[in-house]
């Protein structure tokens, strides 16, 4: 027995039952930082003894809801499952996750891990382990006081990525040329989704694409179709970089308003008919790239259909609170692209019922919030409804709808964000929705409070 690897699986489930005896959280990311400290291999130790392997996730959207339905799916399959549910997505927080599902010797209590992985930890958590597969979902513009311009976390990526061994899996979301340049540099196994369905297509690059010019040659991209942002299918007419061949794809989309969306998933000769209880086009996305991945690592498709079917929004992601006779549907926002998305679910019905906007600006959630002029506010100007504003940066917030041309009187700026929350509610009609759009550490601010009324478990036992 390694005697420091045990000291350092114990420290950390001691720091973890103090820090959720306390109250101050779930013991999510600080014990993994002090099983670093005591074994600084405790990751590669531990994770080297996964029997089926370890499964990344890594991108700037989409990692929660898509790591959560591979991890179902192989739970479906009869697999024990070692997952990061809460979403910390640093090394520390993989850490955290492998040493509270192991024994004091350092052998995982679990067959397999999922874990997402922040883009920009990536290359450390690569560091450290090495992966069964890996999942790459999308790069877009987040927090750009973290992580920098696409193109320094692409190339940060490639540095790793091309280093991997060719038993690993790397599965990539062919719509985005960002990554479909970085997968052209590997030597691993590739495997390739996206969308083929003209009928919810854009024709358009909105506002908000960020990958407009080929990652090749530096030339222009033509679309023939764009999904979200500058994800579609594409092709540089400078030096002919284009959209590769999809291995799994989805046709046939069907959205059934703010609760659900359905499709058709095509593989080889196979089709599976998908009914996602979320919506929107990026969970179309998530839910595709989930069954890439685990398709390709043998799990049946009738087991992968019925996951789909029953599965349940991530935390903040499109979760659904009851209140009495309402409902409070929680929709995380951190960048212009996933903020788009929200407010294209959201512009779907002529609702009267208030919008709740907290945005923060802590280190989680990314100091500039300058996104929040690239985001396409404007489509809500037409919304005959209260607009609450709160968190830190709500004034800049209230500001930001102004300029969108929301009806000034419609906007109320209320500091206190469990004020701004109750203020919400008395606003929102019986049997009516609250929609609320909160950046991350307002979204745990709010997830807090409505655990401390009994409203919701807190999130670390989600």
């Amino acid at each position: 027995m390694d005697l420091r690897l045990s000291l350092a699986i114990l420290s950390a489930k001691l720091a973890s039952k103090l820090i959720r005896a306390s109250g101050r959280g779930g013991g999510t990311a600080l014990p993994g930082l002090v099983a670093q400290r005591v074994h600084p291999d405790v990751v590669s130790r531990v994770s080297s003894r996964l029997e089926d392997g370890v499964f990344l996730v890594s991108g700037t959207n989409g990692k929660t809801t898509t790591s959560r339905i591979i991890a179902e799916c192989f739970v479906k399959d009869g697999y024990k499952v070692l997952h990061n549910r809460s979403g910390s997505n640093l090394v520390r927080g993989i850490a955290s996750s492998l040493v509270d599902n192991s024994r004091i010797s350092g052998m995982p209590t679990a067959e397999l891990a999922v874990f997402e992985v922040d883009e920009a930890s990536l290359p450390g958590v690569l560091s450290c382990l090495t992966p069964r597969s890996i999942l790459l979902t999308n790069l877009f513009r987040d927090q750009l006081d973290r992580y920098g311009e696409i193109d320094t976390v692409r190339k940060r990526w490639v540095e790793v990525i091309s280093k991997l061994p060719s038993e690993v899996t790397l599965i990539v979301n062919a719509d985005d040329p960002s990554l479909v340049s970085i997968a052209r540099q590997v030597n691993c196994r590739v495997i390739y989704y996206g969308l083929n369905d003209n009928e919810v297509a854009m024709h358009d690059l909105p506002h908000a694409a960020d990958a407009v010019f080929c990652p090749d040659c530096g030339g222009g991209l033509l679309y023939s179709s764009v999904y979200v942002s500058h994800m579609g299918n594409y092709c540089c007419l400078n030096c002919g970089f284009s959209r590769p061949a999809l291995d799994y794809e989805a046709r046939g989309i069907q959205f059934n308003g703010v609760r659900s969306v359905s499709f058709e998933l095509h593989h080889s000769q196979s089709i599976l008919h998908l009914d996602l209880p979320l919506p929107g086009l990026y969970n179309v996305y998530n839910a595709l790239a989930a069954c890439s991945l685990v398709m390709e690592a043998g799990v049946e498709a009738y087991l992968v259909e019925q996951t789909i079917r029953s599965f349940e929004a991530a935390f903040g992601r499109f979760e659904r609170v009851k209140v009495g006779d309402k409902q409070i549907v929680l929709a995380l926002i951190k960048n212009p692209v996933g903020c788009n998305e929200v407010l294209r679910m959201f512009s779907y019905d002529d609702s009267t019922d208030p919008i709740l906007i907290a945005i923060n600006d802590n280190f989680a959630d990314g100091r500039d919030v300058s996104w929040l002029w690239d985001a396409d506010f404007e489509m809500l100007a037409s919304r005959n409804s209260p607009f609450v504003v709160s968190g830190i940066r709500g004034a800049d917030m209230a500001l930001r709808l102004k300029y969108a041309g929301v009806d000034p009187s419609n906007i109320h700026l209320v500091e206190r964000l469990e004020d701004a929350l109750d203020r919400s509610l008395s606003l929102t009609s019986s049997g009516g929705e609250l929609r609320v759009m909160p950046t991350y550490t307002a979204m745990l601010d709010l997830r807090r409070i409505m655990s401390s009324r009994g409203w919701v478990d807190p999130y670390w036992e989600d």
